[in-house]
């Protein structure tokens, strides 16, 4: 066997132990019994999802300490008893659980839909884009979205005729001081900075991922803002946040808000500097010099930030920095600063990450277009289409030169032309109580003129949702294991807050001469100070309400305490201690 297949082979090797042993450790988990409640087991890997849903993050979870575990352990042990009970009483199968659930799924089944038919596929690019940040320069030739063709023409000629500048060898930054119409122009000479993917228009960030460092836009690049010729100058592995320290000596001002002895104060920011350099203690220095009151008694600490959090000379420095590295003195619009990298993160992974970024793409425009390029599509799959017989009728009941707000529309519509069809798709159909429905819940077109545009984009806006929930049907989501865990998860939230309301806050009884021999007894806990500044006691008025509820607290406490002791009879509960005492550890 060659060097080269050996050490394929080994890299094999390698990735097979790794693949292997993640498995394991995942199985182990899911197979360590970590509690019984009666004749049902809860594992060691589902307790620790449980668990993960508290923290903020893996690693936080991993360092709490075990008293806060146990805590936790104690909260799921009555959560699980309580579930398991209404469970096998059927509770359930109440008429309005029931309702409440298929509720919850019209509007949880488009939702989810949506994350794994638009989202996720999203989420993956997005989330290997944002492995990186890249460095860009631009030209920007402004041109609105519906522009004249022969604004279009024009604005097209003149990147042309940029593009070919810069062919001709050029520089790109003296093109974009004579040419650009992005007004930043004048500071920046083009230069975008840093940033990452989910921070641009989608055009502007396609372009930009697809070239190599040092290349220039062959064409120009439409987006909502007009032309672009792009430069990527930079791309490299991003650090999704640092951490930095400073020491910063402020700018001295005359009357007029104009800066004076500059260089007096470079000067003493140089000998700073150079201290730190030379071993002094940066925080003690950032203590004994530093004008910056948020961070000098926390040693200079900015704590951890994204790029673009500081201004840019600052953030600059700290990420071209490695940990422990000192710069300055720097100058900003505050003074000058000397800058400290203590820390750094690297990008986390997927799952780790995924809900932040989810969070993020929806709220972008990317979002928006591509959700609504979705439901187009479904329109299309299930024959959606205007009916003009309704659409007509509709039209004349409704003054285009109104709004919505402007009527009353219960007394506009009477329950006949409630009925009248305004749209059809395969499988259903929209009227005109569909779309008085609709604005009760979404009141986006309140203020719109009724012009047949409006008409026309509440009829479409009030079929997202049943064209959605009937995709899903078809699609047989409730199926994924994802779904079905989701909606027990629901289903179990309603029972434990029947239980809760129905069967223990109904025993909580008390009475007013309960409240005030309690206000009696603790009266001490309760003073003010009244007008001379002398400290006296709250009437029993004042504090009626605040100890109705620490009494009431107090009650149901010790009626749920019986009701899950009479549970544990009923469910013996066994915690394998040995097992507890494994969580998080690998």
């Amino acid at each position: 066997m060659n060097r080269s297949s050996k050490l394929s082979c080994n890299a094999g090797l390698l990735l097979f132990v790794f693949l292997v042993s993640i498995l394991s450790f995942n199985c182990n988990r899911a197979s360590k019994t970590l509690l019984e409640l009666g004749d049902e087991k809860v594992s060691l890997g589902e307790f620790e999802k449980q668990y993960l849903k508290t923290q903020p993050n893996p690693d936080s979870a991993k360092t709490k300490p075990m008293e806060d575990k146990r805590q936790f352990l104690d909260m799921y042990i009555k959560f699980r008893l309580k579930i398991k009970d209404a469970r096998e009483r059927g509770l359930l199968n109440n008429p309005d659980m029931q309702k409440e659930i298929a509720d919850y799924k019209k509007t949880f089944s488009p939702n989810y839909l949506i994350d794994k038919e638009v989202v996720e596929t999203e989420l993956h690019k997005l989330y290997e884009r944002k492995k990186e940040e890249v460095r860009a320069s631009h030209i920007l030739i402004t041109l609105q979205e519906k522009a004249a063709p022969q604004d279009s023409i024009a604005a097209y000629q003149k990147a042309d005729s940029i593009i070919q500048k810069l062919k001709d060898g050029q520089d790109f930054a003296a093109l974009a001081d004579a040419y650009s119409q992005d007004r930043s122009v004048k500071t920046n000479h083009g230069d975008l900075y840093y940033f990452t993917a989910g921070m641009t228009v989608d055009e502007f960030e396609d372009a930009i991922y697809n070239m190599k460092v040092g290349e220039y836009s062959k064409e120009p690049v439409r987006t909502a803002f007009g032309l672009h010729i792009i430069k990527l100058t930079d791309r490299k592995p991003r650090f999704e946040s640092v951490r930095g320290s400073h020491i910063l000596l402020q700018d001295v001002r005359d009357t007029l808000g104009n800066v004076v002895d500059s260089m007096a104060r470079y000067q003493k920011a140089l000998e700073i500097y150079n201290k730190a350099k030379n071993g002094e203690d940066f925080n003690a220095l950032a203590a004994q010099y530093s004008e910056d009151a948020g961070s000098k008694d926390k040693g200079g600490d900015l704590g951890y930030f994204d790029r673009r959090r500081l201004t840019q000379p600052m953030d600059s420095a700290i990420f071209s920095s490695k940990i422990g590295e000192i710069k300055g003195p720097i100058r900003t619009q505050y003074g000058w600063h000397i800058v400290k990298k203590t820390d750094e993160k690297s990008y986390r992974t997927y799952d780790e990450i995924k809900e932040t970024i989810k969070n993020d793409y929806k709220k972008t425009i990317k979002y928006k277009n591509d959700y609504q390029k979705y439901v187009n599509k479904l329109k299309t799959e299930y024959n959606f289409k205007f009916n003009d017989g309704g659409y007509a009728f509709l039209r004349g009941k409704l003054d285009s030169t109104k709004t919505l707000a402007d009527y009353n529309l219960d007394s506009l519509f009477t329950s006949a032309d409630k009925e009248n069809v305004l749209a059809n798709y395969d499988g259903g159909v929209i009227k005109v109580a569909d779309i008085l429905n609709y604005q009760t819940i979404n009141r986006d077109y309140q203020r719109s003129q009724l012009t047949d545009e409006t008409i026309k984009a509440m009829i479409n806006a009030a079929v997202e949702n049943p064209i959605l929930n009937m995709k899903a049907v078809d699609a047989k989501i409730e199926k994924d294991d994802e779904y079905e865990e989701a909606l027990r998860e629901y289903e179990n939230g309603l029972l434990v807050f029947k239980v809760d309301q129905d069967e223990l806050w109904t025993k909580v009884k008390l009475e007013d001469k309960e409240i005030l021999s309690y206000y009696d007894a603790n009266k001490t806990k309760y003073t003010k100070l009244d007008s001379a500044g002398n400290s006296t006691f709250k009437t029993f008025e004042e504090v009626k309400p605040t100890l109705s509820n620490e009494l009431q607290q107090a009650k149901f406490k010790d009626i749920e305490l019986n009701y899950i002791n009479a549970l544990k009879a009923k469910y013996p509960v066994k915690v394998h201690e040995d097992v507890f005492e494994q969580m998080f550890k690998e």
